[in-house]
């Protein structure tokens, strides 16, 4: 079946409807003649009169031949009307076979890498950790003035999910925890989130 089976272009149904009514009332013009045909042919051979006889069986003839090419006939419309209309559209307008290939994905890594910056053995200065969220990032996290970096998570390109793989895969997030030391009120915390692969 296909989308277009549903529809009934230029009233196949309605067609397929009159062509029934057609060959119902031909069938029965066909069986009064071959009725009339027998009656006048056993008209004729009761009587003994050839003519009489000979035109009773030209008639049941024509009523036969009638009959089977109206059966042809019918046999016709009912199966062109009934095919379907894919049958009707232009080959290359027929549904195919559709095949979707998806691509592998980019990243192995179903973990974030963590680094926690504060509980590391060697903390890194200032300058490193903003040098490794730009690198990470793809510069797409900025470190303000007066803010310090205190977590960075990323999903790494596979193989290799740890923190060490600093190549974030495209398409997903990375995200840094900053410290803001210098403002208002006090000191704030805040979170800034970046999708590889996007503009900043």
């Amino acid at each position: 079946m296909t989308m277009l089976d549903n529809i009934d272009p230029w009233g196949l149904d309605a067609l397929n409807g009159i062509a029934a009514t057609f060959l119902g009332a031909a069938i029965v013009l066909v069986a009064i003649g071959v009725t009339i045909g027998a009656v006048r042919w056993v008209g004729g051979k009761a009587t003994a009169s050839p003519e009489q006889a000979r035109r009773g069986a030209m008639t049941i003839g024509a009523g036969v031949m009638g009959a089977v090419v109206l059966g042809s006939i019918g046999g016709a419309v009912h199966w062109g009307s009934g095919l379907g209309t894919a049958n009707l559209m232009p080959e290359a307008a027929r549904p195919g076979t559709i095949t979707i290939e998806r691509k592998a994905p980019k990243t192995t890594c179903t973990s974030q890498a963590v680094r926690n910056f504060d509980d590391e053995d060697r903390m890194l200065t200032h300058q490193e950790r903003v040098a490794l969220v730009q690198q990470v990032s793809g510069g797409g996290i900025t470190v303000r003035a007066g803010e310090q970096v205190m977590t960075l998570k990323w999903y790494p390109t596979g193989t290799d999910c740890s923190a060490d793989n600093t190549t974030a895969a495209p398409g997903t997030e990375v995200e840094a925890r900053l410290y803001d030391t210098v403002a208002v009120g006090g000191s704030d915390e805040q979170v800034r989130k970046h999708t590889v692969g996007e503009g900043s």
